[in-house]
């Protein structure tokens, strides 16, 4: 194989630098990386199957940067003061933004761009996966592990496929969509992360702008509908008998009737087929509806989507279920803003049972931007039995003002008549969370970043199975 290119990533075990690292591999780059991570002996896993691979892995410390490499590659959040960046300082190699090789590879090919607020990793996996089934060979990139494709030891954010096609998950939040030029664009929604709602609607107007073929849009977003959308390569779809987008959307669209949502999944019908979720929530039927919109443009039957999205198990830490003792429900989720987080709560209310509630904030400056929302959304998503724990803001490294805790937020929603606490850790608050659980709540755990978190979920689960004698 022809050698094209050497990338050295840094960060490589993280979600979006690992599946960037095997699809250049793929296309026949030479790729090595560095993580702190594998400094420390952690998931010592994912490092194996990487360098089993053929990805060369090399400490942290600007030893596996030379001059041999011709890129070296970072996330947004990778400082200027790492090792590895100053080594390539000195011998005047290019650095590149992961969002950038990504868009290049996008590009070249045949990009799906999936895009939006909340949802993305979801609709990637549900389309990645339909488009596997029905023989089109897809190479997918994911911000989550695809529950479909887990191999035992291997990082199942990603698939190679042979074909032209890409399906990726693309993200606005740094402002990098813009670097996409997909042949067909989704964005399944807009909503106040990252960045405020001007900000946002501009980035999303140049990537639907700069999208070749389709763009499929939630017709429900009040935010999508005042996009400036060319009709003729608008597909939109919708929960709703009379969508906000209007007129816009009118032409080409799909919509959920007969809409069932139940404990332990979701049926609903569009264009006169059923069906069937494994997943919970209104939330996820919006999503498949992207999904189904995309596939069916790229001509996959709707009968052969709908049995793909009945297979479909989910992504890790979206509404994760890792256990149950007592009729009690321990489940792992990644909400961190306020849309994410309502959602959740509105799904976790189709168990009909009390909540105790352990939301994690994450960064100073997301907290500080949306406040208000997460305080709304967190006491509007329960009720006066439920319980509601936040531990202090999960800090990631980095220059930051700490000028807000979440301390903040809990005596916020004390005020609104809610059962709140707050800890320096989630260690400190865990002998009240489980001394409060009975038998038939749910132990909803949320929050972002964070990896430990599911970690904690595990713990939770352990210690209530040591209180009520199941171990």
């Amino acid at each position: 194989m022809t050698i094209m290119a050497w990338y050295h990533l840094v960060g490589v075990g993280g979600s979006g630098m690992s599946a960037l690292a095997q699809v250049l591999i793929g296309r026949g780059n030479k790729v090595s990386g560095s993580d702190r991570n594998f400094d420390l002996g952690v998931n010592t896993p994912l490092f194996d199957w990487l360098s089993s691979g053929g990805i060369q892995l090399f400490p942290q410390n600007g030893s596996g940067v030379t001059q041999e490499v011709e890129a070296l590659v970072v996330s947004t959040a990778v400082e200027e003061s790492i090792a590895d960046v100053v080594k390539a300082h000195q011998l005047n190699i290019p650095i590149r933004k992961r969002a950038e090789v990504l868009a290049e590879l996008l590009n070249k090919s045949y990009g799906i761009a999936v895009a939006g607020t909340s949802g993305k990793s979801t609709v990637t996996g549900m389309l990645g996966y339909i488009l596997t089934r029905a023989g089109l060979d897809p190479t997918i990139i994911s911000g989550g592990a695809m529950k479909n494709f887990l191999l035992r030891g291997r990082p199942n954010n990603m698939r190679y496929g042979s074909s032209s096609i890409i399906v990726a998950e693309v993200d606005e939040s740094d402002g990098s969509i813009v670097n996409y030029h997909p042949k067909v664009a989704i964005i399944t929604n807009i909503s106040k992360d990252h960045k405020d709602i001007p900000e946002l609607k501009s980035l999303f107007q140049t990537f639907a702008d700069q999208t070749k073929e389709k763009i499929v849009v939630n017709a429900d977003c009040q935010h999508i509908s005042s996009l400036h959308l060319d009709q003729n390569r608008t597909i939109s779809f919708s929960l709703e008998k009379d969508p906000s987008g209007g007129p816009i959307f009118s032409g080409s669209s799909y919509r959920a009737d007969k809409i069932s949502l139940k404990p332990d999944g979701s049926n609903f019908e569009c264009e006169g087929q059923p069906f069937c979720l494994k997943l919970i929530g209104l939330h996820n039927i919006a999503n498949a509806l992207a999904a189904t919109a995309a596939a069916s443009y790229l001509g996959v039957p709707l009968a052969t989507i709908a049995e793909g999205l009945a297979e479909f198990q989910g992504i890790s830490r979206r509404f994760d279920l890792i256990g149950q003792v007592q009729g009690i429900r321990v489940i792992d989720d990644f909400a961190h803003n306020p849309d994410k987080i309502a959602a959740t709560l509105k799904a976790a209310s189709l168990l009909g049972s009390r909540l105790i509630v352990l939301f994690q904030p994450h960064g100073f400056g997301p907290l500080r931007l949306f406040q208000k929302e997460l305080i709304d959304s967190l006491t509007a998503g329960t009720s006066e039995q439920d319980l509601i724990f936040l531990p202090e803001i999960f800090y990631a490294g980095g220059s930051v003002i700490r000028d807000i805790s979440s301390k903040d937020l809990v005596q916020a929603i004390q005020t609104r008549g809610r059962r709140a606490w707050y800890g320096e850790s989630r260690q400190e608050l865990l002998p009240l969370m489980i001394e409060e659980t009975r038998p038939g709540d749910t132990v909803l755990v949320m929050g972002a970043r964070d990896d430990t978190l599911t970690l904690f979920c595990h713990q939770v689960l352990r210690l209530l199975e040591e209180k009520y004698g199941e171990v």
